[in-house]
């Protein structure tokens, strides 16, 4: 798997820069997923009612005296779909949670059976200016420093056990934050490639 993995990353490599494709799936050890460092206190789980006819906004925090963000997420009108196979109706509304894992910047959003409009899904911009542990890019040569790791975070989507897609034109947006578009209930996380670059 490791191997087929590789052989499909070297083809996307051009001109020093890798790129991965949307519909390309990695191994969870093929990524370097962003931890939070010893000292941080693990922000809780959020569950809010959001209405279909209203922008909401959810918060996730650490419980530290500052309150330091950990995830705000954009719910803009009209984002929900379907449930359970029904439509929800522009006066209804979905309880939806965010619980993000104890060690890691991610996020299982829930519940599954849950539909977003295409043209209005969520969007959460995911903030570790305190917390993160950028040691992890020790593990990879394809980072010198820690601007250059920073620089590769994008948003990972869990397809199926295991196996993580990159969120299309989700990414590093300065200020030490990643944003991207919540395209489906399921597992999330900040992370960038582990390989070391590959040259074709």
């Amino acid at each position: 798997m490791w191997a087929a993995s590789a052989a499909v990353l070297a083809l996307l490599v051009s001109c020093g820069d890798l790129e991965i494709a949307e519909d390309t799936s990695l191994a969870g050890s093929e990524l370097l997923m962003l931890p939070l460092n010893a000292a941080s206190p693990p922000p809780a789980p959020v569950s809010a009612f959001v209405k279909n006819s209203a922008e909401a906004f959810l918060r996730v925090i650490h419980p530290d005296p500052f309150r330091t963000a950990y995830l705000e997420a954009r719910f803009p009108p009209g984002a929900l779909a379907r449930f359970d196979g029904q439509p929800v109706g522009i006066d209804d509304s979905v309880r939806v949670t965010l619980d993000p894992p104890a060690d890691l910047y991610g996020i299982t959003l829930s519940p599954f059976g849950l539909e977003f409009a295409e043209s209005e899904q969520p969007y959460a911009t995911f903030r570790f200016a305190t917390y993160a542990d950028f040691g992890v890019a020790n593990a990879s040569d394809r980072y010198p420093t820690r601007s250059a790791f920073a620089n590769a975070l994008a948003l990972w989507y869990e397809v199926s056990p295991g196996r993580w897609e990159r969120v299309d034109g989700s990414g590093y947006t300065g200020n030490d934050a990643v944003s991207g578009r919540l395209r489906q209930p399921g597992r999330y996380v900040v992370a960038a490639v582990r390989l070391s670059l590959i040259h074709i």
